[in-house]
């Protein structure tokens, strides 16, 4: 089937080029094997790495087609960025229609060693996947030696010094690239937050009480039902805390379709309401427990009311 021209978005200075997926295409690629292959694997978690040969087609396929929209696009002095794990192969399939630009690539989740890696059946097409790019960017410089190292085990490249790699014939660069936040638009943010109302809401309801607070997407790597066992541990061995600090947890959903997230979004729930049951008093929630998004400028100011941020 022929598909639908580009939808195009105008906003400020940037056009977007939009294209729909297919059910099946968004169930093999997204949910399938870029949620439940890559990034458990890329998570250390093989335990809940879930292979099947449909999933795996479909992921290259659905690159294929990404490619095949872009091509059109591309003018001969174009560069190219292409962002995350859900588009690795995108390089080779457009290196393969005959592109010379030069395209860059970051991956924004961690990059497993080799025994981790080779576990997936085909990480070679992975590997080889990569190779296409001119950068390969990593967040940390332990990813990046991850990632040399399973070059070297699989015998398929080398680190050539001063941070070049050469793979399948083709030499490209490799690069730890810590990546931020708009600290100044954020502090702005904090600055602001002290006269919003939910802030100062919140603000009463501590009561004086200190807080702790944590922020992450509900997923599995974050160590949310660890942290709400370690926080019932703390009010236990210390008593006197109890009352006296209040535990914050902002969790938005998150692949609410893929099984594991469904079943991590209700043990989660329920792990909170066991503690703040066998816990609390008339006055006093140790667990604030939100499963939804909240705007960074609101979350600015929670912030700020926070005697400890938690980050696992």
């Amino acid at each position: 089937m022929k598909p639908q021209p580009l939808a195009r978005l105008e906003q400020g200075n940037i056009t977007y080029a939009l294209t729909d997926l297919t059910d099946t295409d968004v169930e093999e690629y997204y949910h399938g094997f870029a949620n439940r292959v890559l990034w458990p694997i890329c998570h250390y978690r093989l335990d809940l790495a879930e292979y099947g040969r449909k999933e795996m087609a479909g992921y290259f396929r659905v690159n294929r087609f990404f490619a095949h929209r872009l091509a059109p696009l591309i003018e001969p002095d174009d560069l190219i960025w292409v962002h995350d794990y859900h588009l690795i192969p995108l390089a080779a399939e457009l290196r393969q229609m005959g592109l010379k630009n030069r395209i860059g690539f970051f991956l924004h989740i961690p990059w497993p060693p080799a025994d981790v890696l080779f576990t997936m059946p085909v990480h070679e097409q992975i590997m080889r996947g990569l190779s296409h790019y001119d950068v390969v960017g990593f967040q940390t410089d332990h990813d990046l030696e991850n990632f040399a190292g399973c070059l070297r085990r699989e015998g398929i490249g080398d680190e050539l010094g001063e941070g070049r790699y050469s793979s399948h014939g083709r030499t490209f660069k490799g690069g730890a690239y810590a990546i931020s936040i708009e600290t100044a638009a954020f502090a702005e943010f904090a600055q602001r937050a002290a006269t919003n109302s939910m802030v100062k809401k919140a603000r009463l309801s501590i009561e004086g009480r200190s807080l702790i607070i944590g922020v992450d997407r509900l997923d599995y790597s974050k160590g949310i039902t660890q942290r709400i066992d370690a926080f019932e541990r703390f009010i236990l061995a210390n008593p006197a805390q109890q009352g006296r600090v209040t535990y914050l947890q902002i969790t938005p959903k998150s692949r609410s379709e893929v099984p594991e997230y469904e079943a991590m979004q209700r043990t989660v729930a329920e792990q909170a309401g066991r503690v703040n049951g066998a816990l609390s008093a008339v006055d006093w929630v140790p667990i604030r427990y939100i499963n939804r998004s909240v705007g960074r400028h609101i979350l600015a100011g929670l912030y700020r009311l926070g005697k400890v941020g938690l980050v696992t």
